[in-house]
């Protein structure tokens, strides 16, 4: 037990290179300048760090046309770093004092911002990444705030791959399922017959769900179902015979 306390010590002794830069710059650049114009040089850097990286996730959200782009992640990463500044320098020493209740504080008030940007329009879903980023934004601006420049640059650029990178992988596996809406006449028996084409092309069917709607006079069957497979070509002849035996009002995927 004793070597292994030893060895968690010699670990917490060892300096990072953020803390190393923060030593740094808290210092003087060692004794060149006055501690205090060292001081606010870094917290000048933090800001910026936090508008950069800020900025790389915001604009990749904008060319890509979503709705929190380029100046909503600046400011959400910048509010993020004045929270901790003000959480690390804000209050004095002498007062007993927690700097990660406002971080706390912080992250919950990110969890309400990214909610308002999630849309639910039947089976789609839309926003959840917007709000991941918004999410991941806060987390990197915290990052920078704190003076951890190199893990909040080594945050934003695995931010960015998954956002740009992993979207190609995320739109090959979302092939393979498709939501598919249909609207037909409602004396046919609609729910017996999907089941009996999934079963017949090999597609698994998940979270069907059926309605009666109107049109005009006449009443149909609304049924919204998720179609899932390994052959991206099964999903095709599914709904091509699907729409040959039940001549639907309309029959479309929706993503």
């Amino acid at each position: 037990m004793a070597n292994f306390i030893s060895t968690l010590t010699d670990v917490a002794n060892i300096q990072s290179a953020d803390g190393i830069i923060v030593q740094w710059f808290n210092s003087g650049f060692n004794g060149s300048i006055p501690e205090w114009v060292g001081n606010l040089i870094l917290i000048l850097l933090s800001l910026f760090a936090a508008t950069l990286c800020g900025g790389l996730i915001g604009y990749q959200r904008e060319i890509n046309g979503h709705s929190a782009g380029f100046r909503t992640h600046i400011l959400i990463s910048l509010g993020s770093a004045l929270i901790m500044i003000l959480s690390v320098y804000g209050i004095s020493n002498e007062i007993t004092r927690d700097p990660m209740r406002l971080a706390a504080a912080g992250v919950t008030g990110a969890g309400f911002l990214g909610a308002g940007t999630i849309i639910q329009n039947g089976f789609n879903v839309k926003g959840l990444t917007t709000a991941a980023s918004i999410w991941v934004t806060v987390a990197i601006g915290m990052c920078t705030g704190c003076g951890y420049f190199v893990i909040g640059i080594l945050g934003t650029l695995i931010t960015l791959l998954c956002l740009g990178m992993f979207r190609r992988i995320e739109m090959r596996a979302s092939r393979r399922n498709s939501n598919v809406l249909l609207i037909a006449d409602s004396n046919l028996p609609l729910l017996s017959m999907i089941l009996d084409l999934a079963e017949k092309h090999d597609v698994a069917i998940k979270d069907i769900s059926s309605s009666l709607v109107k049109y005009g006079d006449n009443q149909y069957l609304r049924v919204v179902f998720k179609l899932t497979t390994q052959n991206t070509k099964a999903i095709q002849a599914f709904l091509d015979e699907l729409k040959q035996i039940t001549s639907p009002v309309e029959l479309k995927v929706l993503n």
